[in-house]
């Protein structure tokens, strides 16, 4: 009999639908579970391993093991496993094969037809990537729905929703947020207003941070494990799947602990539910914002919706359904299994359009073509009869234990078309199997060339404001659609420059493949030579300075003149919440490693007030002031959260602060005027930019002393430390330079133009480029670490004064403080 399938390939886990005679059912794709986790690992002999079988050799190989890549689809960044790279693209095709190799060799033949499935708010260019996963699996232009589609369409299959009836669909998965409002129709369903969504928010962040908790819980005993040791990495994946296991016992129970084993060290971590609900209840309730913008841009109230269908594995925490009805006061369903909602109703889409005619069946196109022997190129499908086209009715073989789906690259420097779905392995039954018990051909490979996307449209930089007031127009847009284009030709040389290097992404951070004879020199990572310019974001008057949050999440933004402290949640770019500074006005921020406390320098010389504020982060309250001799500039902590280094801008001197009993132990005698202190990555330094006697100051952490100055260029204002190179750049305000410094020589060895009165100054986390915000002509100055060249000026709001950028590369923001806003980059172009 033949049936249809639906496979939502998800940010953590693959899940799968059949459906025949109007009835849907989830599909065994695990031995352990219905799904399969979604990872992808590298055998020593080239080949890639999917599902459990990845999960469990990644324990003691975990550079070789992919996760969570869907996420960055659209990045041109390889994912590299084992020091081999792959296009995200091609992982995912390499889960689709294997569910299509599983799904056919148990049915005994192929299914008539595929829907795919993919977030509400992707755009045209990820859907257009998407459709490239199907190539790599054998599928010719498989349909695709979004997820909240088809977890609608499930509901309505299984709960009779009336027509005209509407529901609000709360999709919380693995990585991702969608809001959605689906509408009933004779036929399917229709979505109202726009669909919002939240890229990076799921149950991986849920997982960080119960892990987060652990480490805090140990003193950052994590922080201090040796990321090159095996037995630390095994040690590091075994806890992070006691986390997950955690984080999923807390939605059944109110308490749970986390065993630790770490190298010579064993213990358990207790946590409550109640612990854990405060570690997410921030972004809970920027999902609940979301799907509450969703009704508003569909017209409908919360009165006229049916329902609120809570979809994904992660919409099983108690909180959110909680915090979903205390918002829409609105009924609540979970299904048994949320996370099964999206494949059982992509199935049941799949076999309403195969077994009827429009509307569904015209929007979802005609039948699926799947070519299960043939690796051609997706073009010469139409040149060649549909041979391979499962046929119903198609003889299975007998069943036996599924083998791990292999992939092997190929041996050849030229990377082949994009390879078709291959024939089953082992004897799985289906078109072109081998008699049981014999072996299949090896499948065609999976490239592991990076396979180049197209390049997604870059917003164009708004036109620059000039002196006269007036919209510059002209030359000015000409030499911009120039410098874009230049622009995306260099991400491109870049990224094959990175990958001939041989750079390898393991997690949140790039190492570097181990290979015979010196280090290279060149940086992998996210973010390329023009950034694009994102939407500003208002965030009240005079916004002196932004920081970001260890863990990414929020930008805390001091205001000056209203004398608040204002937050913005970085997942959806909006404001979430603010902090009355009654002593502030609030000038600098800084936050513990662990992001719980927040530092906040104020001085109101009207008032004879210097102190600094300690702001619980979990509270967002005051809990402590600490007074200072004189007016406290840009603070540090170190790295392991116990002393602030607190530079006195008047008394040319450094504040050392126990952060555990915020008294100041110590003074380090500085050059006058010092503006910002700074930290080198192993923490034994740490560098001060003293504006007014054109020095940086290098001290000793553990003698509290000044060990050497650097002469740099006029007006240093701030300097910062790279995060991978014995380099430091120091931006020089009056000098409208750079200086670089040699920190293991401590000397000046180059100077670097900027724009006019460059004001502060982040490098991205990798180390490859550098931001420097120019207050004087409001703009931005991307430099190259390795060529010292500015190589893009990105216009921003008006006197721009400070830059954060995320942990993950992806965003950096900019505090204008004239403009009352915060311009966002996008680092990845």
């Amino acid at each position: 009999m033949s049936y249809s399938l639906g496979v939502d390939l998800g940010t953590t886990f693959v899940a799968a639908a059949t459906a025949s005679a109007n009835r849907a059912t989830m599909f065994t794709l695990g031995d352990r579970d219905v799904a399969i986790p979604a990872a992808v690992y590298l055998r020593e002999d080239g080949a890639l391993v999917t599902g459990e079988a990845a999960v469990l050799r990644a324990v003691s190989d975990p550079d070789r093991v992919g996760r969570e890549f869907k996420r960055r689809l659209g990045n041109p960044t390889p994912v590299t496993l084992g020091g081999q790279s792959f296009a995200v693209t091609a992982l995912l095709g390499a889960l689709l094969r294997d569910v299509l190799v599983r799904v056919t060799a148990t049915e005994g033949a192929g299914p008539e037809r595929v829907v795919l499935t993919h977030p509400a708010n992707w755009g045209p260019f990820r859907r257009a990537l998407f459709e490239e996963v199907g190539a790599y699996a054998g599928l010719e232009s498989p349909p695709m729905v979004t997820e909240p589609e088809a977890a609608g369409a499930h509901y309505a299959a299984s709960r009779l929703l009336a027509e005209g009836q509407t529901v609000g669909v709360y999709d919380l998965g693995g990585g991702t947020f969608d809001a959605t409002v689906l509408r009933k129709r004779a036929g399917g369903v229709d979505i109202l207003g726009t669909p919002e969504g939240i890229e990076r928010l799921g149950g991986v962040d849920f997982d960080e941070a119960v892990l987060s908790f652990v480490d805090h819980a140990a003193d950052g005993a994590l922080g201090e494990l040796d990321p090159r040791d095996v037995r630390a990495a095994a040690a590091l994946a075994r806890l992070r799947a006691d986390c997950v296991l955690a984080k999923e016992a807390l939605s059944v129970d109110t308490e749970t602990v986390v065993p630790v084993f770490l190298p010579g060290r064993h213990f358990e971590v207790r946590i409550s539910r109640a612990e854990f609900e405060d570690l997410i209840r921030a972004q809970i309730e920027s999902t609940v914002g979301a799907l509450a913008r969703t009704l508003a841009s569909a017209g409908v109230s919360p009165g006229q919706l049916s329902a609120v269908l809570l979809v994904g594995g992660s919409s099983r925490i108690p909180l959110v359904a909680r915090m979903v009805s205390a918002e829409l006061g609105r009924p609540i369903v979970v299904d048994t299994h949320p996370k099964y909602a999206v494949a059982l109703g992509a199935a049941t889409l799949a076999d309403e359009a195969a077994s009827r005619a429009a509307p569904l069946a015209n929007a979802l196109g005609g039948p699926t073509v799947i070519n299960l022997a043939s690796g051609i190129p997706p073009q010469r499908v139409a040149q060649r009869e549909q041979a391979a086209i499962p046929v119903p009715g198609t003889p299975a073989t007998p069943p036996i234990r599924r083998p791990e789906p292999v992939v092997k690259p190929p041996s050849v420097a030229p990377p082949p078309p994009p390879p078709r779905f291959p024939p089953p392995i082992n004897g799985h039954g289906g078109a072109g199997s081998t008699p049981a018990g014999s072996r299949s051909p090896v499948p065609p490979a999976l490239s592991p060339t990076v396979i180049a996307p197209k390049s997604p449209p870059v917003p164009p930089a708004p036109p620059q404001r000039p002196a006269d007031g007036g919209v510059g127009r002209g030359k000015e847009s000409k030499s911009k659609v120039l410098v874009v284009a230049a622009g995306v030709l260099m991400g491109i040389l870049v990224l094959v420059v990175a990958v001939a290097l041989g750079y390898y992404y393991v997690g949140p951070v790039f190492r570097e493949t181990p290979q015979p004879g010196p280090a290279s020199s060149a940086f992998p990572g996210p973010e390329v030579p023009i950034p694009a310019l994102g939407t500003a974001i208002p965030v009240g008057k005079t916004p002196a300075f932004v920081a970001i949050s260890p863990n990414g999440r929020q930008a805390y933004v001091a205001n000056t003149e209203p004398q608040k402290v204002t937050v913005v949640d970085t997942a959806v770019n909006q404001v979430t919440a603010t902090l009355d500074i009654p002593d502030g006005p609030p000038r600098f921020l800084a936050f513990a490693p662990d992001g719980r406390k927040l530092y906040v320098t104020l001085f109101n010389d009207q008032r004879t007030i210097h102190a600094i504020d300690v702001i619980d982060t979990r509270s967002n309250t005051v809990i402590a002031t600490v007074q200072q001799p004189a007016r406290p500039f840009l603070p540090a902590v170190t790295a392991d959260g116990k002393r602030l280094f607190v530079p006195n801008h008047d008394v040319a001197a450094v504040s050392v602060i126990d952060t555990g009993t915020n008294a100041v132990i110590s003074k380090i005698a500085v050059a006058p005027n010092p503006h910002a202190v700074v930290f080198s990555p192993d923490g034994r330094l740490a560098y001060t930019a003293n504006h007014e006697s054109n020095l940086v100051s290098v001290i000793d952490v553990a003698a509290l002393k000044v060990v050497a100055t650097i002469p740099v260029g006029v007006s240093p204002h701030a300097v910062e430390v790279n995060p991978r190179l014995p380099v430091a750049y120091a931006v020089n305000y009056d000098g409208n330079t750079v200086s670089v410094i040699d920190t293991s020589a401590n000397r000046v060895t180059a100077t670097i133009p900027v724009g006019r009165n460059p004001r502060d100054i982040s490098w991205a986390p990798d180390g490859r480029f550098a931001y420097v915000v120019n207050e004087g002509s409001n703009t931005v100055s991307v430099i190259d670490v390795g060529t010292r060249k500015v190589t893009a000026t990105i216009p921003t709001g008006a006197f721009p004064v400070s830059i954060a950028v995320q942990p993950s590369a992806e965003q950096a923001y900019i505090s204008n403080l004239n403009g009352g806003t915060l311009t966002v980059l996008e680092l990845s172009g």
